[in-house]
């Protein structure tokens, strides 16, 4: 087994790596006085108030940032939400340089590119700097679940050579593995690294998370001293966590955040509300009319606007992305911020069409029985209308009667004359960036863009 530091640190033997992540105990020492003082701060979220931190961004981008010039400045959240009005990908993109504060020195930035869900890339001045806000947010959510700077194992978006296991970089405490060689040999080299080393907290895509469980599970393999699964950037299904924490009582935290930065929020510790940090950006849930939801039960667009990138700034800028609106105060942990639940990315991407027009969700087609135990993954693919593909990747136990009851079942969901084709896979599809996605998509359809 070979292992490997990050190239940009250099290569070293494991017992240095080891002891450089038992030294690395100190995240100030690492990250700095601003790591620190906003972690810090983050414990107080519940009596934090962002809207002096909004004004301030607000009245300096319209001092310096071209594309705002026109605007009045502000001194309410009132008078800020008279007056903006939203953005979009397509806006940014169209307007790059219009941006971009002429009073930063983009020396201290560089660009990044983020996927779109059109296919065209959007392109944005980000800071060097920016992990130190993040890591310090994320470091305080997963706090939530008993994280402490501790070391993580990763299954994420790292592709490494063949003939290397896993890197390790001690900088920020991270034995990263590969996210895109995921089958039974693989995983049972991960477990045997993780339960080497000791590693209580796996930071995984949900996807993984839930194909590296079902492996643990079907093997029987001991599981008690992994604490959490840390999770995000996909969206996540009911079945996934359920069965980590029901059949192998590992804690599941989950996150969303986006690659803009404007938005970023993890679960409570008490439920799967999530908690947005007034922190890290500034946010707001609208209806298709433009208008704030303040009626729990209902769902709108989650739109951002940046509180840290000084640079290249973006106002009440949507993100494609929809919630449910929960409410602003949570009784089970007493902290006063945004809460909200069933996120969904590009929710209109869940769309399955049938052979006579008609549509379901995936969510619609979610088993409600014993299924889940003999099946290791799910993924659904659609190119055109009244045809769809179900790729199966099977767990420990399954027989030819599971195949019957799945192919009864989804054909239950649809009209007659649906074609309805299970492919038994070792592997799902996964994105270039190794994030999974339950449908995969080729119908062109007005109401599906």
């Amino acid at each position: 087994m070979k292992s490997y530091i990050l190239e940009k640190v250099g290569k070293l033997p494991l017992p240095v790596n080891n002891l450089l992540m038992g030294l690395n105990a100190f995240p100030r020492l690492i990250y700095g006085n601003k790591y620190s003082s906003l972690f810090h701060l983050g414990r107080k979220e519940g009596e934090y108030n962002n809207d002096s931190d909004l004004i301030s961004m607000v009245n300096y981008c319209i001092e310096n940032v071209p594309f705002y010039r026109n605007y009045r400045k502000i001194s309410t959240r009132q008078e800020f939400e008279e007056q903006f009005t939203f953005i979009d990908k397509d806006t940014v993109s169209n307007n790059f340089e219009q941006f971009i504060s002429i009073s930063s020195d983009l020396s201290n930035y560089e660009i990044v590119t983020t996927g779109g869900t059109s296919g065209n890339p959007l392109k944005l001045y980000v800071p060097k700097d920016r992990y130190i806000v993040e890591l310090s947010t994320m470091h305080r959510m997963w706090s939530r679940v008993g994280f402490n700077h501790h070391v993580r194992g990763v299954i994420r978006n790292k592709r490494l050579a063949p003939d290397v296991d896993y890197i390790i970089n001690p900088i920020t405490k991270e034995v990263i593995f590969d996210g895109f060689r995921l089958n039974s040999e693989y995983y049972r080299v991960i477990y045997n690294v993780l339960k080497k080393m000791g590693i209580a907290f796996i930071h995984a895509y949900p996807s993984n998370a839930y194909e590296f469980s079902r492996f643990l599970y079907d093997n029987k393999l001991d599981v008690s001293f992994i604490n959490s699964f840390l999770s995000g950037s996909e969206n996540i299904y009911s079945y996934q966590k359920e069965f980590i924490r029901d059949k192998l009582g590992i804690d599941f935290y989950n996150w969303y955040g986006h690659s803009e930065k404007l938005v970023l929020g993890g679960y409570c510790e008490h439920s799967d509300v999530y908690h947005i940090e007034p922190r890290y950006g500034y946010f707001e849930l609208i209806n298709q009319d433009g208008k704030p939801i303040e009626t729990v039960g209902e769902t709108g667009e989650i739109v951002g606007t940046t509180l840290n990138n000084w640079g290249m700034p973006l106002i009440r800028y949507k993100t494609d992305d929809y919630a449910e609106y929960v409410g602003d105060f949570c009784t089970s942990c007493g902290r006063r911020l945004p809460l909200i639940k069933n996120i969904k990315g590009r929710w209109s991407g869940s769309v399955i069409y049938g052979a006579d027009g008609t549509t379901t969700t995936t969510t619609a087609l979610n088993f409600h029985d014993d299924l889940y135990l003999y099946i290791s993954g799910i993924q659904y693919v659609q190119r055109e209308k009244g045809k769809l593909e179900i790729l199966v990747m099977k767990g420990m136990g399954f027989k030819d009667e599971h195949d019957r009851r799945l192919y009864q079942y989804y054909k239950s969901k649809f009209s007659e004359n649906t074609i309805i084709e299970i492919k038994y896979v070792n592997q799902l599809i996964k994105k270039p960036n190794g994030k999974f996605v339950e449908l995969i998509s080729e119908v062109d359809d007005e109401n599906n863009h």
